[in-house]
């Protein structure tokens, strides 16, 4: 069995891909610039491992880090992801897209922009910036 997840989506009209990957370690979002596979922005979705102290991180070299302690919610570890239900969803105008766990959006990048925002971040930091469902709903025209 695959130990990582993958998902990967091309949007019609912005010419932009977005790619969550999961790498064992730690999981992010990835969008990339129009009609190009270079990436221009990140989220970071969840950790596989337990947060590490911040003077840890500097272990988990050639890839992206887990989120450290004090940035990473408790809700934040994912030990089996495979539990769950995973999609992509995309702003109309494709320039801002968001990771979907079992219905509930969990990581997006905002306009193409950095940093991106998770639900499971704490405070903001080299991982990101906290959810903020005002600008999830106004970019996803989301009602209610």
């Amino acid at each position: 069995m695959n130990d990582s997840l993958f998902l990967s989506e091309k949007h019609p009209d912005s010419g932009r891909t977005a790619t969550f990957e999961d790498n064992g370690t730690s999981a992010w979002l990835y969008l990339s610039e129009s009609g190009s596979a270079e990436v221009v922005a990140d989220a970071w979705v969840f950790n596989r491992v337990t947060a590490p102290k911040r003077s840890e991180i500097g272990f988990y070299r050639g890839g992206p880090p887990p989120a450290a302690e004090g940035y990473a919610g408790p809700q934040g570890l994912f030990e089996d992801p495979f539990k769950y239900k995973w999609s992509l969803q995309w702003s109309d105008d494709g320039e801002s897209c968001a990771v979907v766990q079992d219905g509930q959006p969990i990581a997006m990048i905002a306009n193409g922009q950095r940093p991106g925002y998770s639900r499971y971040l704490t405070q903001t930091g080299p991982w990101g910036q906290p959810w903020n469902e005002v600008l999830y709903r106004s970019l996803m025209d989301q009602d209610g």
